[in-house]
Order: structure tokens, then sequence, then C-alpha cells
């Protein structure tokens, strides 16, 4: 080999093993960035689920459907459907700031039909939530779990709303543990989502929060203000009062 053939010969040598080395550097740094990743997200997971457990003082509605998730008269010229995930940052929004001004404003009127229903596509914690809000219900404590999930909310599938802190909100507020606990285990309101999510799909709905007003679909976080100018759209001819 001559002279020339050698030295380009080690160069290339050189160059091979200064790419392995930095190959391996890079696989090692990727390595441990991935592991403290996983660290920290487990690190947080364990913060949320070990947090106090709030629950919610708000009253139910005026003219709560007993053992249900609705308020106001089933014929009322007025139906409105809401569409909630509860780990739904913006149904939160929607739940702690402007639900209590919706209940104040049209639940004593007698004239507005206000229905609760899941679309629960977030992750598990969804489910569980609404598992828990629906069994919850069969005590007629719907809008007592609601309003206390919400009041939890912290962040999707991080374990604020893991079975074991949802069973904790159901026991501080005072339910019958035995009949919550077999309602939760029994799975028996899968079909109630089942539905839930098939009337979503009838309706047009794909986000939450979502309202079907008598039929028509608005999207996105509302205020009592914003409803009493859909209710006038949808239904001219039915008076609410201011």
């Amino acid at each position: 080999m001559s002279k020339r053939r050698e030295i380009e010969a080690q160069r290339r040598e050189k160059e091979r093993r200064q790419t392995t080395t930095l190959l391996v550097v890079i696989g090692v740094v990727a390595v441990v960035l991935i592991g403290s990743a996983v660290v920290i997200s487990v690190s947080q997971n364990q913060q949320q689920a070990s947090q106090p457990v709030m629950v919610s003082t708000k009253s139910p509605p005026v003219n709560a459907e007993e053992n249900g998730r609705a308020w106001g008269p089933a014929d009322a010229p007025i139906k409105v459907q809401e569409f909630i995930d509860y780990q739904c940052p913006s149904c939160g929004v929607q739940a702690t700031q402007y639900e209590q001004g919706i209940i104040d404003a049209f639940a004593n009127t007698g004239k507005v039909r206000y229905e609760i229903h899941n679309l629960s596509f977030i992750g598990p914690e969804s489910r569980d939530a609404a598992f828990a809000a629906l069994c919850s219900a069969e005590q007629n404590k719907f809008w007592d779990m609601h309003a206390t999930i919400f009041a939890n909310l912290q962040g999707e599938n991080q374990g604020a709303l893991n079975s074991g802190r949802l069973r904790q909100m159901a026991e501080k507020l005072g339910l019958d543990m035995t009949a919550y606990d077999q309602c939760v285990s029994s799975a028996k309101h899968d079909a109630t989502l089942k539905a839930d999510d098939a009337l979503a799909s009838e309706l047009g709905v794909n986000s939450t929060p979502s309202f079907v007003v008598n039929g028509k679909l608005y999207t996105g976080i509302r205020t009592a203000e914003d409803l009493r100018r859909i209710f006038a759209e949808v239904a001219p001819d039915v008076s609410l009062g201011q």
C-alpha cells in the first residue's frame, strides 16, 4: 500500500471511530432524557394523585331531576343538551365559571330543560369520572359530584380523577359507599355512555363543551347571555324575562 493510501485509510478509520463515538453519546443522552421525562411524568402523576380531594359546596339546581342529570321540565319549550368530557379544560371553565349563572338565569323559569351528556374521549379518567357522576346520580348526588369532579380537575390523565380519588369524593359527599362501589364495579352505566356517544354522533357533536339547543349545535364555552341570545334565535316566541 502506498503512503498516500495508508494515510487516507487511517483518516477514514479515524472518522469512523469519531462517528461511532458521537452516535453512542447521542444514544446515551437520549436514554437519559427519556428516563428523566418518565420520572418527571410519574412524579407529577403521583403528586396530583396525592393532593387533597376538594368537595364542592354548590347547591343542586332548582328543579333538578331526581336521581338524574338534568333540570327543568321534560316538556319545556327550550331544550339544551350539553356534551362534556370531565377532563376537558374548557368544560372545567364552563362548569366552574359559567354554569351557576346559567342555572340562576333559567332554572326558575320552567321553560328550559337542561341535560348533561358525556362525550368521554380524552382518556380512561374521563370515563371513570363519568361513571362516578352517573353512579352518584342514583343517590340524587349528580350535581354535587359533577361540581366536585371539576373542582379537582388538574390536567389530562394525570391521576387527579383516578378511581381512588373519585371514591374519596363520593365518600366526602356522603354517598352510600356500598351502593356506589357496586354501581362502579358493575360498569352498569357503560350502556349510558354508549348511548351518549351515539346521541353525539347523531347530533353532529365532536368536541366539548358543545350545546345542542332545540336541535341546533353550538360549540365552545357559553355564558348565560350567550344562551339567552341563542334561545331568542331558536325559540323567539318564548319569553324568559330578564
